[in-house]
């Protein structure tokens, strides 16, 4: 066993057990429950304006109707762009020619497949953590009823208004959304809440900025980062000079005693540690 397991935050420790314990995963899916739908209907108007397109192969009426979907029916770094400027597409002929080539080789029915595709399941976790919390069984309080609250409670919200009562009354100084402030009596604990289903990417940035929440104080608040996923799995160990930075798993099993990362799975418990030591 590494020699940093015995010294470990606890409640990371406790994680990565449950982690690898029996029906992790199928009692995580309770909180975290995967949206089904593949299929995401564009109307009979918005498809015959991208058929139009399509035959004429007319790239730049096609990138143009297919920015007015929900989805883009392909990931490029450059989509985002145009979404926000449409007038860079008459400015950048070699960009929506690229674009556009790579569209018409798909075919109509593979475009029309994708411009109908769901969004991530990462992408859904967002609020489900949310609709999830009034099962701890916990009243979840308007700000003025929080206050004055005197037992365990939830401050209901979404995450700009729990980031600006946190700003307003906790001495929160961090700029990102809240997915959670918790009243254990007068002790008050905010944090955010992440799935980290893969490492790189996006998933990464995600996780790096939860432990760097927990990384900072606030004057009348403790924060927590409620993490799960591949986080709290070991990966495989390569040669000093292969490896560019720490692991995520690495990341979270540094944590010092004071740096509270948990799974959501054991939200239950901590609140229940807490109140005993308040």
């Amino acid at each position: 066993m590494d020699q940093s397991y015995k010294t470990m935050n606890k409640w990371v420790k406790k994680s990565i057990n449950l982690a690898s314990s029996y029906g992790y995963l199928d009692k995580l899916s309770r909180v975290y429950p995967i949206n089904l739908e593949i299929d995401r209907e564009i109307s009979a108007e918005e498809q015959e304006r991208i058929e139009k397109a399509f035959h004429k192969k007319d790239v730049k009426m096609l990138i143009s109707v297919l920015l007015d979907l929900e989805r883009f029916p392909i990931d490029d770094p450059y989509i985002g762009f145009f979404r926000k400027d449409r007038s860079a597409l008459k400015k950048n002929p070699k960009t929506v020619d690229r674009i556009g080539q790579r569209l018409l080789s798909m075919g109509l029915k593979k475009l029309l497949a994708g411009a109908n595709r769901p969004k991530s399941s990462s992408r859904q976790f967002g609020q489900t953590f949310s609709q999830w919390l009034p099962k701890l069984g916990y009243p979840i309080l308007s700000p003025q009823k929080f206050l004055e609250h005197k037992g365990i409670a939830i401050l209901k919200g979404k995450d700009v208004a729990l980031k600006d009562f946190a700003h307003r009354e906790l001495g929160y100084n961090g700029e990102k959304g809240l997915d959670l402030v918790l009243r254990i009596n007068n002790k008050f604990i905010i944090g955010e809440a992440k799935f980290i289903s893969r490492s790189g990417g996006t998933q990464d940035k995600s996780f790096r900025e939860t432990i760097n929440l927990i990384k900072h104080k606030d004057k009348k608040a403790t924060r927590i980062a409620i993490l799960d996923g591949v986080v709290w799995l070991a990966s495989k160990k390569l040669p000093v000079e292969k490896k560019k930075k720490q692991s995520l798993y690495e990341s979270v099993s540094h944590l010092n005693v004071n740096q509270l990362a948990l799974s959501v799975l054991l939200l239950k418990d901590f609140v229940r540690a807490s109140a005993r030591t308040v």
